[in-house]
């Protein structure tokens, strides 16, 4: 833990503190001292700029994840429902697998050499897309040509969400914006439009409930929250749940898929373990631990003095929580913490995963649908594990393509976000 002097053009009289151990920043994040605020996360809160402020009020400010307090009891509550246990495994049943299916048999290609393959970031990206779209009540993604419309918004919004993490912040930005544009007046506004629709059928008796499933739109449309009043908030909210659905997702799955194939090189015993669902659930964890949230840092304010462990707050602190170098933290996971170990023995009351959702009221809303209600039933893992049915590795002729995040000197904190995941699938036929 450190904490950065006070930079002479900012507005307040505060230090960038910063918290890379898993003890401390687990009681910080615990902690009612510190809450979320969206100028901390867009670094607009020490040294305002037009950039942050561009990202907080297009994509951050009102969302779930920005709200503290009696507010965002209030919503998590309400959509708790949408992550209910028998909901995920209709999402996972009904939706997730079968279009792992269908966008497969679509996309992987015979090559020139006579193996089949394709680029897994996007057939993993039109996946979790549907996914998405129902979650959310997303309209007009039947077609290839609606899912391919609303494919190219989700990593110009997910980099616009997260800016300030870019080396190119001003074009991720700019990009963002315009794909929000897209999403907005092409999806959102038409979807809620068919919902308020669909509602008054319901109210008419002209349809079933069935028919109007519960989603975060319809939660919109009735303003089940009184916050959903403002559309700018309601978007925000539904922004937030296409990031957290898509690019986070997407993003497990690609460096699970990477960092399993290294294992398997070096241990090619381990590889019929893939039909052992403990083994790719504690893989994808291994993962997360050393990944997620697939930016460097997550951020706090503090609210309060606070003093734990190694770390003191002043109330109004910027708080930079690394999660990712916290989940490398050799106290806890042994001195081999930086390698991959699916195997790695884990402290008692520690999670394998680190703090990948994060800890406390902010806990991320999708842990059970990554890993399933017991731990080993989650769609990303049931995707993993058919992948290497497939004979999956990675294609020797074509590397992957990262976004480029900001320059950081510490190897450990460059985490890639794949643009493109080129992989050849040896057990694949035309008929698979």
């Amino acid at each position: 833990m450190d904490a950065n002097p006070l930079i002479p053009e900012s507005r307040c009289p505060v230090s960038r503190v910063r918290i890379d151990s898993l003890d401390d920043m687990q009681k910080v994040l615990r902690s009612k001292a510190v809450e979320e605020n969206a100028d901390v996360s867009a670094d607009n809160y020490i040294c305002p700029n037009a950039l942050a402020e561009i990202n907080v009020r297009e994509f951050q400010a009102g969302n779930l994840a920005m709200i503290n307090g009696d507010l965002h009891r209030q919503r998590r509550r309400l959509l708790n429902a949408l992550v209910r246990p028998e909901e995920l495994v209709r999402f996972r049943e009904d939706i997730i697998l079968p279009s792992v299916e269908r966008w497969m048999d679509r996309s992987v290609k015979k090559n020139e050499d006579g193996l089949y393959g394709c680029d897994l970031a996007s057939v993993v990206e039109l996946i979790f897309l549907e996914f998405a779209a129902k979650i959310i009540g997303i309209q007009g993604v039947e077609s290839e040509e609606g899912m391919a419309r609303l494919r190219a918004c989700a990593l110009p919004i997910f980099g616009g969400l997260s800016a300030s993490h870019f080396e190119d912040r001003e074009g991720v930005t700019r990009a963002g914006v315009e794909a929000k544009k897209v999403f907005v007046e092409e999806f959102f506004r038409p979807s809620l439009a068919f919902v308020k629709k669909q509602l008054e059928r319901l109210d008419a008796g002209e349809i079933g409930e069935e028919e109007v499933p519960l989603n975060l739109l319809r939660m919109i449309a009735t303003e089940a929250h009184e916050s959903y009043h403002d559309e700018s908030v309601a978007v925000n909210e539904a922004i937030l749940f296409f990031v957290a659905t898509t690019g986070t997702s997407a993003q497990a799955v690609l460096a699970t898929i990477e960092y399993l194939s290294d294992w398997f090189e070096a241990h090619p015993e381990d590889r019929a373990r893939i039909e052992d669902m403990e083994f790719i659930s504690q893989a994808l964890q291994e993962t997360l631990r050393l990944r997620a949230p697939f930016v460097p840092y997550l951020t706090r304010l503090a609210v309060e003095d606070l003093e734990v462990g190694g770390v003191t707050l002043k109330a109004g602190d910027e708080v930079h929580a690394w999660v990712a170098r916290a989940g490398r933290d050799e106290a806890v996971f042994g001195a081999n913490a930086n390698d991959f170990d699916p195997d790695r023995g884990v402290p008692e009351g520690i999670s394998r995963y680190g703090l990948a959702f994060a800890t406390g009221p902010h806990q991320c809303l999708g842990l059970r649908a990554v890993l399933g209600n017991d731990g080993k039933s989650g769609s990303h893992l049931r995707m993993v594990q058919g992948l290497f049915r497939a004979g999956i590795r990675r294609d020797p002729k074509c590397e992957a393509q990262v976004l480029e995040m900001r320059n950081l000197e510490d190897p450990r904190d460059r985490i890639p976000t794949y643009i493109t995941f080129p992989v050849v699938l040896d057990k694949w036929s035309a008929s698979s």
